[in-house]
Parts: C-alpha cells; sequence; structure tokens
C-alpha cells in the first residue's frame, strides 16, 4: 500500500488546500497522472501520483486544509488492506469520531441510493458545501448534473454564485441598519493568501519610503524610434516596464544590499537577480519572476514577460515561475495613478511602485519647455536597508531611465 502525502511546493509552504480530486476512490492510477490540486501560499498547483495501482482511500476531502507531509490518501491493489492506525484519543474525542463516522456511514447509504433530504438527490460533499455556504438545497430548486440528476458540489456552489449566498459558517456576522449589502463571505484563494502576507509585511517589517521623478522624455523617443523596428526583427511589442525592468535590475546589480531578505536575524544579500512582475488577475495578484534580469537584452525581457503575463492570465504559472525572486516592480501607471507606496513582498526587502507617464513644464537653459516625467517610489525593510542606500539605489534607476541609451548599447 502506498501513502499519498500532501507535498511540500515551496520553502515556505507549511500546509495546502485540497481544491480538486482528478480520481474517486476505485479508480486506476498510473503513475504520472495527476491525482489532485493544491491550493499552496502561492498558487493552484497539480500534484501528480508517484505510484501506480487503484486509489483505494481518500482520507482528505476537496476545501480541507491538510499540512505537508501529511497522508491525504492510499492508493494500492484492490485486495490489498487499507492501514487503519489512527493516534489514541480521549473518551470525548472518541465518542465524537464515532458519531461522525455513523453520520458518513448514513450520508454514503444515502447517497447510493441517491435520495437525500426530502427526496433530493444529493453526494455527502454537495450537501456539506450547501451548509456551509447557507444553501438550503431541501426547499430551494437547484438543477443536479450528477449521475442521475445527483446535485454535486459544483452545482452548489454555482446556485450560491447565482443567488449571491455565499457565505459561509465561519463568516463574522454582519450587522447593518438600513444599508443593502450586494454579497458577504470569507477570503478565500488567493484573495486570502495576498491579505495574509500584506498583513504580516507591514505588522512585521518596518518599510521606509523614497520618491523620485525621473525625466522619461529621451525614453519615450527612444521606444518610438525603435519599437517598430524591435517588433519587425523579434516579433515583441516593447513597453515602458521592459525599459523599468531593466534599469532596475541593472540598479540592483549595482547596489546589492537592496537586492535582499532579513530570515532568522541574517541580513541576505542575493547575487542574483531575479525580479518579480506583479500581474494582476480577477481574483488577486500574482508575481512570476523573470530569472537574472540583470544579464538579458531588453528584447528577452520583454520576451519573458509576455510570455509570464500570459501564463498568469491562463493559470498555467509553475510553482518555480513565481518562486525565488529577489526583488518586485508593481505599475499602476496604466490606471493613471501617478505615484503610490506600495507593501512589501515579503521575504523581499524593497519593491519599486511605477506611476503613469505625464507632460509638465520644466526649465531648461533658462527656458521653459514642456517635458515628460514618471514618479517612482521605492520601499525598503528598515532594518537592513538604511535610507542612503535605497537612495543611491533609486536614483540610478531614474538616471538609467533619463539616459535610455545606456540600457541598449
Amino acid at each position: 500500500m502506498h501513502e499519498v502525502i500532501m507535498p511540500k511546493l515551496g520553502l515556505t509552504m507549511e500546509s495546502g488546500k485540497i481544491e480538486k480530486w482528478h480520481k474517486k476512490e476505485g479508480d486506476k492510477v498510473k503513475a504520472g497522472e495527476v491525482l489532485f490540486e493544491v491550493m499552496t501560499d502561492k498558487v493552484t498547483i497539480e500534484v501528480e501520483s508517484y505510484d501506480s495501482g487503484i486509489l483505494r482511500k481518500i482520507l482528505k476531502v476537496e476545501g480541507e486544509e491538510v499540512p505537508v507531509t501529511e497522508v491525504v490518501a492510499y492508493i494500492g491493489e484492490e485486495d490489498e488492506e487499507i492501514p487503519q492506525a489512527e493516534p489514541e484519543l480521549a473518551a470525548e474525542d472518541k465518542k465524537k469520531v464515532e458519531v461522525k463516522k455513523a453520520e458518513e456511514a448514513a450520508d454514503k447509504v444515502k447517497e447510493v441510493s441517491g435520495i437525500s433530504g426530502e427526496g433530493a438527490k444529493i453526494s455527502p460533499l454537495a450537501r456539506k458545501t450547501a451548509k456551509e455556504i447557507g444553501i438550503d438545497y431541501k426547499s430551494e430548486r437547484i438543477a443536479g448534473s450528477g449521475p442521475g440528476g445527483r446535485i454535486v458540489k459544483e452545482d452548489i456552489i454555482a446556485y450560491s454564485k447565482k443567488k449571491g449566498k455565499a457565505r459561509k459558517e465561519e463568516a463574522a456576522p454582519v450587522t447593518t441598519t438600513g444599508i443593502t449589502i450586494k454579497s458577504s463571505g470569507p477570503l478565500e484563494g488567493i484573495r486570502k493568501v495576498i491579505a495574509e502576507r500584506m498583513s504580516y509585511s507591514r505588522s512585521n517589517i518596518p518599510h521606509i519610503v523614497l520618491n523620485a521623478k525621473a525625466d522619461v522624455t529621451q525614453l519615450i523617443a527612444l521606444r518610438k524610434k525603435f519599437k517598430v523596428k524591435i517588433l519587425e526583427k523579434y516579433g515583441v511589442r516593447i513597453t515602458y516596464t521592459d525599459f523599468i525592468l531593466k534599469s532596475t535590475a541593472v540598479a540592483l546589480q549595482e547596489n546589492l544590499e537592496v537586492n535582499s531578505t532579513f530570515s532568522d536575524g541574517n541580513y541576505i544579500i542575493y547575487d542574483d537577480v531575479n525580479i518579480g512582475v506583479a500581474v494582476s488577475l480577477e481574483g488577486g495578484l500574482i508575481v512570476p519572476i523573470i530569472f537574472n534580469c540583470d544579464r538579458l537584452e531588453i528584447t528577452d525581457i520583454a520576451k519573458k514577460r509576455i510570455e509570464l503575463v500570459g501564463k498568469a492570465r491562463e493559470g498555467r504559472l509553475s510553482l518555480e515561475e513565481i518562486s525565488n525572486g529577489t526583488f518586485t516592480v508593481t505599475d499602476l501607471g496604466m490606471y493613471r495613478i501617478r505615484s503610490f507606496s506600495p507593501i512589501i513582498n515579503p521575504p523581499q526587502a524593497a519593491i519599486l511602485a511605477v506611476g503613469e507617464i505625464y507632460t509638465e513644464p520644466a526649465v531648461v537653459k533658462g527656458k521653459i519647455e514642456p517635458k515628460s516625467f514618471m514618479d517612482l517610489s521605492v520601499s525598503c525593510d528598515h532594518r537592513i536597508i538604511d535610507g542612503i542606500v535605497g537612495a543611491k539605489f533609486l536614483r540610478r534607476i531614474a538616471e538609467l531611465i533619463k539616459n535610455p541609451a545606456e540600457l541598449v548599447n
């Protein structure tokens, strides 16, 4: 009998939430086949089976949070005995377990017969989901998509979204005084992960925020001059973001103190410059990584950025593509935001915020003429990055943006 465990899919991963089982009990499984999907602290990953056989027993159901290395299922031969070892429980706990098992057994009988509640055909998992999000499947008309018209979990979720009732029992009650609420519910998935990481960052990392204004007049002219040629020769559409990424990478290599982290009392400076690009998704934000960004040409950075953004929006990023970043760039310029103070993406020690390009009068050789600018802000972990170190780093980025020819030589 082979144990299927919750894998540790990243250095910071302590547990994973089972999002979906691709196999059910009794199904044949081949080594290398996708067995289930798990939501880590970063992204949803497909977990493949290491062994071939029959999926004899599923111990952890969809939606359950499981610590790493804990057994979630057993794979074995058809007549092989399933391990029954359980930890010793107190008498009260044993009674609870027995009651739960009895309820599950009753649910199993109902599922086999296809009857549940007041004549509704519904699976135990669907019934559990309905209870969690406040759907009364007995009185409400829910179309079942399972065998014989049985209501399954996906039907409950689809119905709850349609009716706007997606609220679980653990959600804090909402009290109102004449206020109409469109929806209410607990944070889940990537949105929950973002909330936890940002709360940790703000609570545990003392931020120092530095601001600078970069002259982008020459950058605009340079991009206009080369964008068509680059598109024709390399097949990529060069953007201002690509120049900013290259400028940041060069500045990081010259100011490695910023390319760092503070971990267990140690100030760790990285030699590899791996820059994360914040990408907005429907459910939140994800940060794929451009590795060794300082060694790449502008065109290679553009190609990689396009590839990663595409994968992010299609949900195809691998764990490797979102891990081991050393710095993050976040850009809200396309939303006409001129400047903002970003929150550091732990365990990194700094993050760069990029605003919109705008035009205003400037004094040039004693004369007033219009020039284009971009506001930049860098948030640094003040435990390890002093203000002057952050200032030198930000000043260098502004210099490179002002003189972009240095980036293409």
